[in-house]
């Protein structure tokens, strides 16, 4: 029985230390691909971030994500988008010219607020890059 509370510890040691040693040569070579992986040029930025975050654990700022405005502008460019749509069709199986008319303006509008969110962070993106 002596030899049981003797050889237990050792035991569990043995295993411990060889769980923990496998666990560590699995993370080098983990590390090693990562590393060659970043040395590709061939790799797109996206990718590059990622493999970097499970290299370092840390991630690159954040750009923030659309403004208050532009969110309330491309919710207001998808109902009117849609609304317009909807308008004209039943302008035009009434074959009510105004309704029409009114459908297409809408969608117009709606397009417009869609797109000028997109298009002033284009302007800005190349007023940055002169």
């Amino acid at each position: 029985m002596e030899i049981a509370f003797i050889l237990t510890p050792i035991f569990v040691f043995v295993l411990c230390k060889n769980l923990l040693e496998q666990r560590a040569q699995a993370r080098s070579e983990r590390i090693r691909i990562l590393e060659e992986a970043l040395k590709n040029p061939a790799i797109d930025r996206a990718t590059l971030e990622q493999l970097t975050y499970q290299l370092t654990g840390s991630r690159a700022p954040q750009r923030a994500g659309p403004g208050v405005l532009a969110k309330f502008m491309l919710t207001l460019g998808w109902i009117s988008l849609f609304a317009g749509i909807g308008v004209g069709i039943v302008g035009g199986t009434l074959r009510s010219e105004e309704v029409t008319v009114a459908g297409v303006l809408a969608i117009v509008l709606g397009f417009g607020f869609l797109t000028y969110p997109f298009a002033l962070r284009e302007l800005e993106v190349r007023r940055a890059q002169q």
